[in-house]
């Protein structure tokens, strides 16, 4: 699930409940996706997508291994 922080911030969760997994940030005309991390210098980036749910879809095929 896509949860948002603010106008340019959505947090990617498995659930409601659950911590945040991926950040993903308005990026020029896309989204950025990173693996989240308190730690600004440790967030992984991901890839820039065209859509928020792209960048969420991007992720959970991230996690589970496929490309």
């Amino acid at each position: 699930m896509i949860e948002q922080v603010d106008d340019r911030t959505w947090y990617v969760k498995r659930d409601a409940d659950a911590s945040p997994e991926a950040i993903i940030d308005r990026f020029g005309g896309g989204y950025r996706l990173r693996r989240f991390s308190l730690h600004e210098s440790r967030r992984t980036q991901h890839g820039v997508y065209t859509g928020r749910e792209i960048a969420e879809t991007a992720w959970w095929r991230l996690r589970d291994g496929r490309k």
